[in-house]
């Protein structure tokens, strides 16, 4: 069969009319796939699943680790309301090269119970003053690692934000004059987040408790997203994620009734109690911490 150049035209037009169209449906099919994957209000799960890749993409406003014999510099600790240095230690770990542990020694609780019963002081506390001007939204990350023989027992504090100056100690905030969002640990490893707001009746308030749980011996990676209210709103809101996983998302939250109560920066506080020797550790325990940082 002859084959002229017109005919080898005319296959040619054809052969790419078909090509264009195949094509075409190849996008749109790909456009669609990527769009049924973005996160949305209706799936949670496609939402913790991509949580990662959000915290990533903040920026850092400041990082805090345990390298060096100056570290301490580096967090900016405030100098009123520290203690229990007595019960740190920087230690050498594979995985983030140096870690803070804190030890928790058997019979001690919080510092009240120290002082009103003789029981010995465990845990530690210092302030980190950020070095940049407050802010109304942070999130806030770290690792923590309790030791192998851990023991919950009832409870204990763990690393959060703060602002102000009336953030622990059963004294509650009016408003304008503190807050402080620290993490906790409950019984058989149920964690929250224990707030001392406006709202709170007496102590902190809880939030969320057993909505995720603490393994011992496994390096966990917590962290918290704090948005203030406005301050004649309670639209306040705590979002939580451990090791990728969003575990709580509270909202309708009240923080402040002032615009110029902000988050100031962390409040490292971690103990047993809990204000009577109910709460005290059993053992001698210690409980790692590695690589802080805050991100906008």
């Amino acid at each position: 069969m002859k084959f002229s150049l017109i005919d080898a035209g005319l296959w040619l037009f054809a052969l790419l009319s078909s090509t264009q169209v195949v094509s075409g449906c190849s996008q749109l099919n790909s456009i669609a796939a990527i769009e049924n994957v973005q996160p949305s209000s209706r799936s949670e799960s496609r939402d913790i699943a991509r949580a990662s890749d959000r915290v990533a993409a903040g920026k850092r406003l400041w990082a805090g680790d345990f390298s060096g014999s100056r570290w301490q510099s580096q967090w900016h600790i405030r100098k009123q309301g520290d203690w229990g240095w007595q019960n740190t230690t920087i230690i050498a770990d594979p995985q983030f090269s140096r870690a803070l542990r804190v030890r928790y020694p058997a019979g001690s609780a919080s510092p009240a119970v120290s002082r009103k019963t003789g029981a010995p002081a465990g845990g530690a506390q210092f302030y980190t003053k950020l070095p940049f001007a407050p802010q109304d939204s942070l999130r806030l990350s770290y690792y923590v690692r309790f030791s192998n023989n851990f023991n919950f027992v009832k409870g204990g504090k763990l690393p959060g934000f703060f602002g102000g100056t009336e953030t622990s100690g059963g004294r509650t905030p009016d408003g304008t004059n503190g807050f402080s969002t620290r993490f906790m640990w409950r019984k058989k490893g149920q964690g929250e987040v224990y707030a001392y707001l406006p709202t709170s009746s007496k102590y902190g308030t809880s939030i969320g408790r057993g909505n995720w749980i603490f393994t011992p011996g496994t390096w966990h990676h917590l962290e918290q997203q704090v948005d203030l209210n406005q301050p004649e709103q309670s639209n306040g809101r705590v979002q939580v994620w451990l090791d990728g996983q969003k575990v709580l998302d509270q909202n309708k939250l009240q923080f402040r009734t002032t615009e110029t109560l902000k988050i100031e920066g962390v409040f490292f506080s971690t103990f047993f109690g809990g204000n009577d020797r109910s709460w005290a550790t059993p053992k001698d325990v210690t409980v790692d911490f590695a690589n802080f940082s805050v991100t906008q």
